[in-house]
């Protein structure tokens, strides 16, 4: 896919970096904007609550519906779209995104915004699809997991920044004013992907890979999927509900609870640069060094959570796990896809959302039991992605 990128460029050679590292930022950006958008409603809950009349577990219900809409869409519109130029696509996604943040600023009733969200959750389950290909395309051979880690600091700098961000702009000019924010800088990167990013055509993938079925069937591209669906199932099981477990079970006060969930986001930098730089030497040692790592994390969480120096410690290290996670299972979804990457991509898509979806229905199902068991509860679908992902060494 690199090709076109070199033909493309009418300068001299030496230009050739500086606009792949333009490029980068600018998905990087967009990938920013995405994720401050979806996150948006937890922050705002309470105001869009009061606006619009309606009960807070509905508002929150948005965040859940979104997940599922984007693992539900993911898979047949990025198979949909596959004809299409990267670029072309990558510009109506972020199009569509933009229109339903604005058309979520503007609702003055819940089933607009819903409308809205349902848009936003279309275009963000095909963007996420192509995005680390994009990425790939943009970067020089063997270095595809740090061009992806650049693009998925966009969303740690989300967690860390633009949804408290949000939230204080939320405060100062209402939640409508946030999402007009967040649709603005949507739309200058969307101008500045228009100017700054090259158009790369899509590679048609070979018959025995073709298709969303064809794509699944690659060598060990199902056992990742399944593992994505399973790791993703488990974080989300306690992160859902992580504010009440560190408040309540931990007994942190509320400051200390906010300072741990920034030092959570800012260990995720960490983890993300980590994800990027090791990906690319040995991703499968790699990728279960991250799983364990996750996995150790929530068992010191669940053992340490009236402990409060150990919990500190199992909070950084689940941020820097969980942070190196989605770069490290993008990377190996785009080693096993490498014939159909936006095909795998959209199932690896669809696997994340859907358990994220599934995490925080399970962590309100398991909210019959005490808080303080859900790390544990979480391990249990953690240990059989596990072994799904030591499978598939051979293929890797």
């Amino acid at each position: 896919m690199s090709a076109p990128l070199l033909t493309e460029q009418a300068g001299p050679p030496t230009t050739l970096p500086a606009r792949r590292r333009a490029g980068l930022l600018v998905l990087a950006t967009t990938t920013f904007v995405v994720v401050t958008t979806e996150l948006l409603p937890v922050g705002l809950l309470t105001p869009i609550s009061d606006d619009l009349g309606v009960a807070r577990s509905r508002v929150g219900l948005l965040v859940t519906v979104y997940a599922f809409t984007v693992g539900l869409t993911a898979a047949p519109l990025t198979h949909w779209t596959a004809g299409w130029s990267r670029k072309r696509l990558y510009m109506t996604v972020s199009a569509v995104f933009s229109l339903g943040t604005v058309l979520s600023a503007a609702a003055e009733s819940y089933p607009i915004l819903a409308i809205g969200r349902f848009l936003c959750g279309m275009a963000h389950g095909v963007f996420w699809s192509i995005v680390a290909g994009y990425a790939a395309a943009l970067a020089k051979p063997g270095r595809s997991g740090r061009t992806t880690a650049v693009v998925f600091a966009g969303n740690s700098t989300a967690l860390v920044l633009g949804v408290p961000m949000g939230t204080v702009l939320g405060g100062v000019v209402g939640w409508r004013g946030a999402f007009c924010a967040a649709a603005a800088l949507g739309l200058g990167a969307l101008a500045a992907a228009q100017r700054l990013l090259p158009d790369i055509p899509n590679r048609p993938a070979p018959p025995q890979s073709a298709g969303l079925g064809g794509a699944l069937r690659l060598p060990g591209l199902r056992r990742m999927v399944t593992a994505t669906a399973l790791l993703i199932l488990g974080h989300f099981t306690v992160y859902t509900y992580v504010t009440p477990l560190l408040h309540d079970a931990a007994a942190f006060s509320e400051a200390a609870t906010s300072m741990l969930l920034a030092l959570y986001g800012l260990a995720g930098f960490l983890g993300t640069w980590l994800g990027g730089v090791l990906a690319d030497r040995r991703p499968h040692t790699v990728l279960l060094g991250t799983i364990a790592l996750m996995a150790g994390s929530l068992v010191l969480l669940g053992a340490s959570i009236r402990l409060q120096p150990l919990a500190v410690a199992a909070v950084a290290l689940w941020g820097v796990a969980f942070a190196a996670l989605p770069v490290t299972l993008q990377s190996s979804v785009l080693r096993l896809g490498a014939t159909a990457p936006d095909a795998a991509s959209s199932w690896y898509v669809s696997a994340f959302n859907l358990g994220i979806g599934g995490g925080a229905l399970a962590g309100g199902l398991l909210s019959t039991f005490p808080v303080g068991m859900l790390p544990w509860m979480a391990l249990i679908p953690v240990v059989p992605a596990f072994v799904f992902a030591w499978t598939t060494r051979a293929e890797m």
